[in-house]
């Protein structure tokens, strides 16, 4: 599933789903299930950093549940960190080997930021805080590398 643009993404608490049209009544609670242990595995903290919103359980990628928020991180664009925040959408979802991918992508010029692969569920909340970052790269050195 591609990460659903600004129009389609729900408003607080993720209790809110977004599930393709055809899914069953068993695979929505599947992608609840899975959205919601990824929010509680993410400190508060952390959300509040990158000034997440509209935070949903959705499918993911792999259509193995995930949860998909606004953040608001400075854009890296022609190699340098821009002065103001821009809306990015966050998805953060299982792979096909139980394991979490992340995937950043800028909503205003559908650019994708960064991508980090196959983190466990004690590395996501250190993966997402290294967004909210100052230097020329994606990702905080001090908090992921």
């Amino acid at each position: 599933m591609d990460l659903p643009t600004k129009a389609m993404l729900q408003r607080f608490p993720h209790e809110q789903l977004l599930a393709p049209p055809d899914a069953t009544a068993e695979d929505r609670e599947t992608y609840r299930n899975t959205g919601n242990q990824l929010a509680a595995a993410i400190d508060r903290g952390v959300f509040w950093s990158l000034g997440a919103s509209e935070i949903a359980a959705i499918p993911g990628t792999y259509e193995r549940g995930g949860l998909v928020f606004t953040a608001r991180i400075r854009a890296i664009r022609d190699g340098v960190r821009l002065d103001r925040a821009s809306l990015m959408a966050v998805m953060v979802s299982l792979n096909g080997a139980d394991l979490i991918d992340v995937t950043v992508r800028e909503l205003a010029r559908g650019t994708d930021h960064t991508t980090i692969n196959d983190l466990y569920i004690d590395q996501v909340g250190r993966a997402l805080l290294a967004l909210d970052y100052d230097g020329n790269e994606a990702l905080n050195p001090r908090y992921w590398s």
